[in-house]
């Protein structure tokens, strides 16, 4: 009464067992049938429900090979496919020399009836040549120039790259020059090629510039003769030799490599020459030198000055607060090849004499006298420019020698102190070392009221007796810069066309001390100090009275 009732098993729980080995075994065998090539298939169909139709299908005999929807021949079994592409993709490489991308494969489609044509060396041909037609473009030999890092060019031939490049150089250096490109294998890839410029008969060649690079030599010349002529002598620098080419390199790293490429990227000799050595603007690091401001940085380097801002955030309105070795952003001109080359330069500059001084004891002081003006050494110096397309980026001297040996110059320096201050009645000439350009009387439809006398601008002018000074500074259009100087009992003298003065109105001089330097100022076609002697105002030959 109170046990576990009875669990009354179904029909399928009861025999799941069996059912399960009967539907696996009708499934092994339809998938048998169904998949095994050369025999008959059986296509299993529904009928009605718990019961099943199995149904004889052709057996697959042969597959058609398709690619791009064109039938290429008729295979006997999948297992052909691999090896008729493998053979067709040979044949390829062999036409066209390199290895094409190829993305279709082709298909097989099954065949169940009819008769098979088998020829598979039909079919290789063929499938090589829809490969050819799906490749679109076929690529063609050519030797490709990298230049840096990512500028590259195609040309046909090692030929064309050598007139390239020879073409290019041009640009910095006379066609005079011998050259020759020769195309190396690099140390580390055999498969790249390397440019080498040599130069025919080195040891012959004289540095024959191009126009700009010559202005750029000339510019040294001036350069050197501006900082190492004497004002007193002409000494001339020239050069002894007018310049060697030494050696003629790329700047740049630049491989070659042959490759196939597509016929449209091939340039010829003209195209590669215009674009690798068109100028394009590329950003570079400007240094601040002394006198640099941001208006003369942007036009030295031919920039607006609002792109100038622009490149460089922050610095508008700051110009006060750039120094000398700050770094600015600038663009410049760039083409893509730079050609490097080393000029050897030989030329002469002087050798600065010294200046030795003795004393004079019978001279005031402050009246030097040249007693030898001695000259300047030459000096023969070897220099070697390094410049890249044109541009100077480093001088060397590497040699010196001396031709001639610098004498000193003596300056006799007067020790002999000045008389009391005041007139003394008699008068010396304010200048030494002069010549009369103009004396005293008629000129030039007009009357000349004093005595010209010409020397160098700069000369020490001296007062011709002691007396006071009564003007200093500039007179007029005539007379220029002037000083005027009382001896007293109506005595005057006046040194005029001074370059400038060094006494002051009511200063007392004695005779021999400087009063001003020699100059032009004023109406003067030249350096010279006019002088005047006055008696009560009255001006008279000079010449009758100095001693």
């Amino acid at each position: 009464m109170y046990g576990v009732p009875k669990f009354k098993e179904s029909f399928l729980m009861r025999y799941k067992k069996e059912v399960l080995l009967s539907v696996g075994a009708f499934l092994a065998i339809a998938t048998v049938v169904k998949f095994v090539p050369g025999q008959d298939i059986l296509e299993v169909k529904p009928i009605e429900e718990n019961r099943v139709i199995i149904e004889e299908v052709a057996p697959i005999i042969g597959y058609k090979m398709v690619i791009n929807g064109t039938e290429i021949g008729v295979v006997a079994s999948e297992d052909d496919l691999d090896s008729i592409v493998d053979k067709a993709y040979e044949l390829l490489v062999i036409e066209l020399g390199y290895d094409p991308d190829l993305i279709t494969k082709p298909a097989l489609i099954p065949i169940h009836e009819g008769e098979l044509t088998l020829d598979s060396s039909e079919i290789v041909e063929n499938l090589k040549v829809e490969m050819v037609n799906s490749l679109g473009v076929v690529k063609q030999k050519a030797f490709v120039m990298r230049i840096g890092d990512d500028f590259t060019i195609a040309l046909e031939s090692e030929d064309s790259i050598k007139e390239v490049l020879a073409k290019a150089q041009m640009q910095f250096i006379n066609a005079e020059v011998q050259l020759e490109i020769d195309l190396e294998e690099n140390e580390f890839n055999t498969m790249v090629m390397t440019p080498k410029v040599l130069m025919k008969n080195p040891d012959e060649q004289s540095i024959n510039l191009s126009t700009a690079a010559q202005e750029n030599e000339d510019d040294i010349i001036d350069e050197i003769k501006s900082d190492k002529v004497d004002e007193e002598q002409d000494i001339e620098i020239k050069e002894v030799d007018p310049g060697k080419m030494v050696s003629i390199n790329f700047a740049e790293d630049i491989a070659i490599v042959e490759t196939f490429v597509d016929p449209a990227d091939i340039v010829d000799v003209v195209t590669a020459t215009e674009l690798i050595t068109k100028e394009n603007e590329e950003e570079k690091i400007y240094l601040v030198e002394s006198g640099d401001c941001l208006s003369t940085i942007a036009d030295h380097n031919d920039m607006k000055l609002a792109d100038l801002y622009k490149m460089n955030p922050g610095i508008k309105g700051k110009e006060t607060a750039i120094n000398i070795g700050d770094s600015i952003v600038v663009m410049v001109p760039e083409p893509e090849l730079k050609v490097e080359t080393k000029v050897e330069l030989v030329y002469t500059e002087p050798i600065d004499r010294e200046t030795d001084y003795i004393d004079d004891d019978s001279a005031y002081v402050g009246s030097d006298s040249v007693v030898d003006d001695g000259s300047n050494g030459v000096l023969q110096v070897t220099t070697l420019l390094t410049k890249v397309n044109g541009e100077e980026i480093e001088r060397e001297i590497i040699g010196t020698e001396i031709l001639t040996k610098p004498k000193n110059k003596v300056i006799a320096k007067g020790r002999k102190p000045f008389p009391v201050k005041g007139a003394t009645g008699s008068y010396v000439f304010p200048v030494s070392g002069y010549r009369i350009s103009s004396p005293f009387g008629y000129r030039w439809g007009g009357f000349h009221r004093g005595v010209d006398l010409a020397l160098g601008a700069g000369n020490s002018i001296h007062a011709a007796d002691g007396g006071t000074i009564i003007f200093a500074g500039w007179r007029s259009s005539n007379y220029g810069y002037m000083v005027e100087i009382d001896h007293s009992n109506g005595v005057t003298t006046r040194y005029a066309h001074c370059s400038s003065v060094t006494v002051v109105v009511g200063q007392s001089v004695s005779k021999y001390e400087t009063i001003a330097k020699v100059g032009s100022t004023g109406r003067s076609t030249g350096p010279h100090v006019h002088f005047e002697l006055r008696f009560n105002g009255v001006a008279t030959d000079p010449l009758n009275y100095l001693e």
